[in-house]
C-alpha cells in the first residue's frame, strides 16, 4: 500500500523516540499497529462486501435472461470451438461412409470399356 523503506521507518522511530520519549514509545507504537490492523481488517471487510455484492448482481442478470450460461466467455468459446470440431468429424465420418458404401462399377462393363480402349 505505502512504499516505506527501512531508512523510513528508522527517521519515523528516532523523531517518535525524541518526541515521545522511551517511557510512552512503546505504548504509542502498540498503538498505532493496532489501529493500523483495524483499518486493514475493515478494509478487507468493505473489499468482501463489494465483491460479494458484484457477484450477485451478476448472477440476477444472468438469472434474467434464460438462455445464458454460467460459463465465462473464455470457457464459451472453449466449448463452441469444440462443439465445431466435432460438427466438422461428423461431416467427414458421413462423407467418408458414403464414399466406402457408394457401390462400385458393375464388373461386366468394366471389361467391356477395357475391350473397347485397346485396338486389336
Amino acid at each position: 500500500m505505502f512504499d516505506i523503506g527501512f531508512l523510513e521507518l528508522m527517521v519515523v522511530g528516532i523523531l517518535g523516540l525524541l518526541i515521545l520519549g522511551p517511557e510512552r514509545l512503546p505504548k504509542a507504537a502498540r498503538t498505532v499497529g493496532l489501529f493500523i490492523g483495524k483499518i486493514r481488517r475493515t478494509m478487507g471487510n468493505i473489499q468482501d462486501d463489494l465483491e460479494r455484492q458484484v457477484r450477485t448482481e451478476e448472477l440476477k442478470q444472468k438469472l434474467q435472461d434464460p438462455y445464458a450460461t454460467f460459463m465465462d466467455e473464455e470457457e464459451r468459446a472453449a466449448a463452441e470451438a469444440k462443439e465445431e470440431a466435432r460438427l466438422k468429424a461428423e461431416k467427414d465420418n458421413a462423407a467418408r461412409n458414403a464414399a466406402i458404401s457408394k457401390p462400385a462399377a458393375d464388373p461386366a462393363e468394366q471389361p467391356a470399356a477395357n475391350n473397347e480402349s485397346k485396338p486389336s
